[in-house]
């Protein structure tokens, strides 16, 4: 898998650079791996997380340090709601939080939230032309879309134990 990445990865940023080229990823479990907690039968509990993706996280800088290339991260957690007194979510902060703790919050050319909808119709809008996701519902969405995909893998603990 590693190989494939870095040759989809390298003919990307080694296309025509007279337009830059939209790369867009995932948030949760893409960059920011989570853990799953489980309770003493293997049954899920709750998720938290558990640092960079080993796999995914180096390409996501190689991509925001190339100047031919724009990023974006899609994500489907919830963003801020229409009515403007509404509370934000916790789960649109912790985004930005977490991209201030990388340094990368002023490399980023956008966060766009979908609201719990598929990121095909936001992905079309930015022209991406390559996304990592690990959800295989959003990757099977992108087929026919014109967008290359690329699905990282969660963290081992995902996996329930036999």
């Amino acid at each position: 898998m590693i190989k494939t990445l870095r040759k989809l990865v390298r003919e990307t940023i080694t296309q025509d650079t007279s337009s830059r080229k939209v790369v867009t990823f995932d948030f949760d479990d893409t960059l920011l791996w989570t853990r799953v907690i489980r309770d003493e039968d293997g049954d899920y509990l709750e998720h938290v997380p558990a640092g960079e993706n080993p796999d995914v996280f180096p390409i996501f800088l190689k991509m925001l340090s190339n100047p031919g290339v724009e990023v974006h991260i899609v994500t489907s957690r919830h963003g801020k709601h229409a009515n403007p007194n509404a509370p934000v979510p916790s789960s649109y902060t912790e985004v930005f939080d977490q991209l201030r703790d990388w340094g990368v919050i002023d490399k980023v050319a956008g966060v766009h939230f979908t609201n719990g909808n598929l990121k095909v119709g936001k992905l079309r809008e930015l022209g991406s032309e390559l996304h990592f996701d690990d959800d295989t519902e959003e990757l099977e969405a992108l087929r026919g879309a014109g967008i290359k995909s690329v699905q990282a893998y969660p963290h081992p603990s995902w996996e329930r134990p036999q």
